[in-house]
């Protein structure tokens, strides 16, 4: 009897380490197809740059959009042999949608090619501003269709407008008329090139010419001065600044000044004009003489 317990007891302990067996089995074959109906799919970063920065209207620029494909070689371990995904990224189609404000005047790009991970590519697309643009930020639609397993990509790309131009501040004028100080601010949120600053009146010689400032940051201000000698009967001149946003010319407002309100009123002085001395004196010697006159009458009449 204690030969069969230790028989069944054996019995049981097969049983047990079989059926451990049978379920150790069924979940390697669940990892297994678990892991061969893993989706990986590459993936995309973007980033843009817009220049000139801030547009102005009439502006001409570019958007470049960049794609990066951040995704990394993944792989995993099952029998027979170990597999490795191919993360490589296939660009089919990129375009760049325009507004009723900024028009895109390049087209689409089509069959790119392939973007391995850790790769990026440039998309460079030419931009106009309408000439009525007002102080705004528009938003461009970017559009990437992949090949493949991949996702299409669509990206708001803001194209800011901003129309404030350079300011030209009237700082100094002599009082014979002969110069004038200007104060010169970039108001702009941006850089601007090639600054310069022109007459833009007739019949005033201007020395020098024209001044040139070159670059400007935002914000910064400049002092210049224009010896000016103008011909008789003008009274007014004007400046303006010329200057690049990017690669578009552009002009100031024309800062007016009036050479007359420099120039010190003409005094008559009393050696050019003695009978104006005598009537000062005569009048003076009148009122004494009148003074004297009243204050007597009082005391007569008084007494």
């Amino acid at each position: 009897m204690p030969q069969d317990n230790k028989n069944q007891g054996w019995i049981d302990s097969m049983r047990i380490i079989k059926i451990i067996g049978f379920l150790l089995i069924l979940m390697l074959v669940q990892v297994s197809t678990a892991a061969t109906d893993i989706t990986v799919r590459p993936s995309v970063m973007v980033e843009y740059s817009v220049d000139p920065a801030y547009l102005m209207p009439g502006d001409e620029g570019t958007v470049t959009v960049t794609l990066k494909n951040a995704a990394e070689l993944y792989s995993y371990y099952s029998a027979p042999q170990d597999k490795e995904f191919d993360l490589t990224a296939q660009v089919l189609e990129a375009s760049l949608m325009g507004t009723d404000v900024v028009m895109v005047t390049s087209g689409t790009y089509y069959d790119v090619g392939l973007l391995g991970p850790g790769d990026t590519i440039d998309f460079t697309y030419s931009i106009i501003v309408s000439e009525n643009a007002p102080d705004s930020i528009q938003f461009l639609n970017f559009v990437f269709v992949g090949g493949g397993n991949m996702y299409d990509v669509k990206w708001k790309v803001p194209v800011t407008i901003d129309t404030s131009r350079i300011k030209l501040i009237n700082s100094e004028i002599s009082k014979n008329g002969d110069y004038i100080v200007l104060d010169i601010a970039n108001v702009r949120p941006n850089t601007i090139k090639a600054v310069t600053i022109v007459p833009a009146t007739n019949n005033v010689e201007f020395q020098p010419a024209q001044y040139f400032i070159g670059t400007m940051d935002s914000d910064e201000m400049f002092t210049i001065q224009f010896d000016i000698e103008p011909e008789d009967g003008v009274e007014q001149i004007g400046v303006k600044a010329i200057f690049k946003n990017g690669n578009n010319w552009h002009e100031s407002d024309i800062q007016t000044i009036n050479v007359n309100n420099s120039k010190p009123l003409d005094i008559v002085g009393t050696e050019s004009n003695p009978m104006l001395l005598l009537g000062i004196v005569g009048g003076l010697f009148a009122l004494i003489i009148i003074f004297f006159v009243v204050m007597r009458k009082r005391r007569s009449s008084s007494e």
